[in-house]
């Protein structure tokens, strides 16, 4: 195995990705929860009524199965610091919830946009350390975050 390069630069710069998987995490799921109670009360529509089906519906299941995704990058990112030597460490802040549908997709957009792009700085890093599985690691997170965010920009309107 060819030892990395690591310092506590490095380990702060996974600290934050891992903080940002945690974030959105929890994003996701208190996202969730709100598009599970607007389901029923926002269904208007004869059709939305009779398939029982409305967007927020379909946003609800959306971030559900994105948090799962999520949930794996955060135990994969952990697993890596801890076996590079350091220790995890994050700290979430209170999730961003939007008070609509177009809000939620626009707070969505913007964490996984914002995530992509630091993930990209990850990898230089990584490239740069020699840490070759971690960058392997990320482009592979990077590229689910990726199927994220053109998920949540197909129902943009």
């Amino acid at each position: 195995m060819v030892p990395v390069d690591v310092d506590e630069e490095y380990f702060a710069m996974l600290n934050k990705a891992l903080k940002m998987e945690i974030q959105a995490i929890v994003q996701y799921m208190t996202q969730h929860s709100k598009t599970e109670m607007l389901k029923m009360r926002k269904k208007t529509k004869p059709l939305q009524i009779i398939t029982g089906k409305n967007k927020y519906e379909i946003l609800a299941g959306i971030l559900k199965d994105i948090s799962i995704i999520e949930m794996k990058h955060a135990e994969k990112i952990a697993e890596r610091i801890f076996v590079l030597g350091g220790e995890a460490l994050a700290k979430a802040f209170p999730p961003k919830i939007g008070d609509s549908f177009e809000e939620i997709l626009k707070i969505d957009l913007e964490a996984e946009s914002g995530a992509m792009a630091f993930y990209r700085e990850i990898i230089a890093e990584a490239t740069k350390r020699g840490d070759i599985t971690t960058k392997r690691m990320f482009e592979h997170i990077y590229e689910e975050e990726e199927g994220h965010y053109w998920q949540f920009d197909e129902y943009v309107e």
